[in-house]
């Protein structure tokens, strides 16, 4: 069977890539490794971020759909949301970093990604798209005019060819492996990662995502909490570990041999996903051939879930022009390089914003968190924002910590933190 598109991967990115092919009237097929999409047995993003202009993109939730302002496209999803208002970095000895919007609007929405998935799926289906899954790839190769495709569903054995490939299968990525396109690209770590759903927690303020800091806490990134689906006292958990320290010690230690112990008396664990994130530097040119990776596969870390919902839209306007003879890959690289912060050359600087453990001491976190408890930093969930407006709130009492702390001073300096400058 041949196709104008093969998608591996249905999750956000592929889904969207498949429905808006489709509706270009590209003949899809896609390829997930998966029996039930609905289902989420992995740890993931399940939220969109609010902040104007994050990764190219402004959204707005309003009348059972996604609103994607700068792309001009929406996504149907009419299930729960579930705002945060407040976050906070919190130090070892309780003094926060706050930010919020003034008029208290969302930094965050939380949505059933089962549901959202499984209505783009469905849109899919009912523009064309042959959807396989529990499909596995056994080899896949790009010819001069084609890709061809062999996998195994069930006990059987399929073999297609496309005349373009969009992977889109995940931040570890096995198929842009599988064609070694992640040559070049540096890998900085594996994390374990979990994510549990806790009924029972006390005194965890509603509306509120908190990432507990510092050594205290047992863990090398910092300890995230948050709202769920539920009752009130439902929260979600997020564990960051290793093979030598993996999630489910961390998650005994925290429960019960920290300063958090007292939230966890009468926790019970209602779910628990998790995963392994390779964290791959992001490719720059993510197209080689007939292929184009895009979403979490090309990606330093993750994209999150909006912007893998654009990849995907952005992915399949990039194979039509492609199929039409025109440079439709070298535009969306144009697009993806502009869009994700990851791709600019100071990345891994402006990350290292929230490497305060162990390069900080305890101590040294409770004197910098308390420079500025008290005040309201500006609204933001960005990742790679959140540290630039930290550190320069930090750094406005720069001469105070040069009096009282010359060393830590200058440590931060030797970090090269000096992120005011890019703010």
């Amino acid at each position: 069977m041949n196709y104008d598109i093969a998608i591996v991967g249905a999750g956000p990115a592929g889904l969207m890539a498949a429905k808006r092919a489709s509706e270009q009237g590209l003949k899809v097929v896609l390829i997930e490794k998966r029996k039930d999409i609905s289902k989420i047995t992995r740890a993931c993003c399940q939220f969109f971020i609010m902040d104007e202009d994050f990764q190219g993109e402004t959204i707005r939730i309003e009348d059972n759909s996604v609103v994607f302002n700068q792309n001009k496209f929406e996504v149907a999803y009419s299930g729960p949301l579930l705002s945060v208002t407040d976050k906070y970095f919190i130090s070892p000895g309780g003094h926060k970093i706050h930010f919020a919007h003034e008029d208290k609007r969302p930094l965050i929405i939380k949505f059933d990604k089962g549901l959202l998935l499984q209505g783009l799926l469905e849109d899919c289906v009912r523009f064309g798209v042959e959807f396989l899954n529990a499909a596995k790839i056994k080899s896949i190769k790009d010819h001069d005019n084609e890709i061809s495709i062999s996998l195994t569903r069930g006990k059987g054995e399929e073999k297609l060819t496309a005349n373009k490939l969009v992977i889109a299968d995940g931040v570890n990525t096995p198929t842009a492996e599988m064609l070694d396109l992640n040559r070049g690209r540096d890998l900085f770590a594996k994390a374990l990662v979990t994510v549990s759903i806790l009924e029972g927690v006390k005194n965890f303020e509603p509306e509120t995502l908190k990432s507990y800091m510092g050594a205290v806490y047992r863990s090398f990134a910092p300890v995230i909490m948050g709202p769920a689906f539920g009752d009130d006292d439902m929260r979600y958990l997020v564990l960051i570990g290793t093979k030598e320290r993996r999630p489910e010690k961390l998650f005994e230690e925290i429960t019960t041999n920290s300063p958090l112990k007292s939230m966890f008396e009468n926790v019970r664990v209602v779910k628990k996903t998790a995963c392994m994130a390779t964290a791959y530097s992001s490719m720059k040119i993510p197209h080689q051939g007939n292929v184009l990776v895009i979403g979490d596969a090309a990606a330093y870390v993750e994209v999150e879930t909006q912007g893998a919902l654009t990849c995907g839209y952005r992915a399949a306007d990039a194979v039509f022009d492609e199929i039409e003879n025109k440079k439709g890959f070298e535009a969306y690289t144009k697009w993806w390089q502009n869009s994700f912060e990851f791709n600019g050359d100071d990345y891994l600087q402006v990350a290292q914003g929230f490497a305060l453990v162990p390069t900080y001491t305890d101590d040294e976190l409770d004197y910098l968190f308390a420079l500025i408890e008290g005040e309201r930093l500006e609204g933001t969930y960005n990742q790679y924002k959140s540290p630039k407006v930290m550190w320069g709130a930090i750094l406005s009492h720069r001469e105070k910590i040069e009096r009282e702390r010359p060393k830590l001073i200058e440590k931060i300096d030797s970090r090269k933190l000096s992120l005011t400058d890019s703010l």
